[in-house]
């Protein structure tokens, strides 16, 4: 039996902060966890790899 499965986190966005508000905004509403990490000017944006597809699918239709 498997305890413990290490899901792996992938970037999919990297902005400015009102653009990361937007697209957390919109992952959210498609209950996709977003990981932040803050790097300055940029924020980075990663989901986990399952979830993946549908987050690229929903920022690219959003762009």
């Amino acid at each position: 039996m498997v305890t413990n499965k290490k899901i792996s986190q992938v970037h999919v966005f990297a902005g400015s902060p009102w653009e990361v508000a937007a697209i957390i905004g919109l992952l959210a509403a498609a209950y996709i966890q977003v990981d932040v990490k803050d790097e300055g000017a940029n924020i980075k944006l990663s989901v986990p790899s399952e979830q993946y597809a549908e987050a690229v699918r929903l920022i690219s239709a959003r762009q």
